[in-house]
């Protein structure tokens, strides 16, 4: 998939700054006055959610940037005041310039999801709107001219070398792990005696971080060799990612961290991965 998701995590006060007294457009280019459409949520805790397509589990979206070549498979999901699903429950979607939708009415499914196609025809700036319940939700994507190309693509040209840090584990120590496809399918590690010694102590760490907790700050997420190519693929293998559970929530940054805490070499992960940090604190 090309297109590159921004998470709620790091666009929610970008995408909800507005104030009371901004003005916005609707699907008939009428004005309409901020404070009139809410941000996807009811009095009563009601919601309504936007994610991609079978990717729901990454949280929601908050904005999209694609290209005209390419269509975004999205799935919405109707809350009730508990924070349940609501199945057969109506919604309505408007594209604010006209770009094409699979369906402007939509209907949830068992699962709670009402799946829809957007189809960008026209370049700039765009804004969905969902309403269903008495609550909308607006979702800004951005449709450029030219495709972004597979995101793992040049994936080496994109990458910036971390710099050097004392005392932190190689990345290379790391990699050198040898591997084996295990009986579900996932890569099984063999893990080397030098890389052995790691488990259980202390260590210093560094990379990008990849946020799985829909929150601005993050206590579960994945440190990685390279930057992201997006939000929602890994940038290399098992060996170049690192599980890691925090002391305490921390501000995602897009800058390299560096984090200590206790390493821990992973047989069988359900993720997949080799290497998990516990207790983790940025230095």
């Amino acid at each position: 998939m090309r297109t590159r998701l921004l998470f709620v995590s790091v666009l929610v006060l970008a995408l909800t700054g507005c104030g009371d007294d901004t003005e916005s457009v609707d699907a008939d280019n009428t004005p309409v006055q901020a404070d009139a459409v809410s941000n996807g949520s009811g009095e009563g805790g009601a919601a309504i959610r936007v994610y991609m397509k079978d990717m729901d589990e990454f949280g929601e979206v908050a904005g999209l940037t694609t290209s005209r070549e390419e269509f975004l498979d999205l799935a919405i999901a109707l809350e009730d005041d508990d924070g349940e699903r609501v199945s057969s429950a109506e919604l309505e979607v408007s594209s604010l310039v006209g770009n094409e939708l699979s369906d402007s009415r939509l209907e949830t499914d068992g699962d709670g999801l009402a799946e829809l196609r957007f189809r960008p025809i026209l370049p700039g700036e765009d804004t969905l709107t969902f309403t269903g319940d008495g609550i909308s939700k607006q979702l800004t994507v951005y449709v450029t001219d030219e495709a972004f190309g597979h995101p793992l693509e040049h994936m080496e040209e994109r990458a910036t070398e971390l710099p050097d840090v004392d005392g932190t584990v190689s990345w290379d120590l790391l990699g050198s792990v040898d591997s084996r496809e295990g009986d579900h399918g996932l890569l099984e590690p063999t893990f080397s005696d030098e890389l052995r010694e790691l488990d259980g102590r202390e260590v210093k760490i560094q990379g990008f971080m990849m946020p799985l907790d829909n929150s601005e700050k993050q206590q579960h997420f994945l440190v990685s060799r390279t930057p992201p190519s997006c939000f929602y693929c890994l940038p290399g293998g098992p060996e170049s990612v690192i599980e890691v559970k925090a002391q305490r929530p921390m501000e995602f940054s897009f800058d390299p961290v560096v984090l200590s805490g206790d390493m821990q070499l992973v047989e069988n992960s359900d993720m997949g991965l080799f290497y998990r940090l516990e207790n983790a604190r940025r230095e």
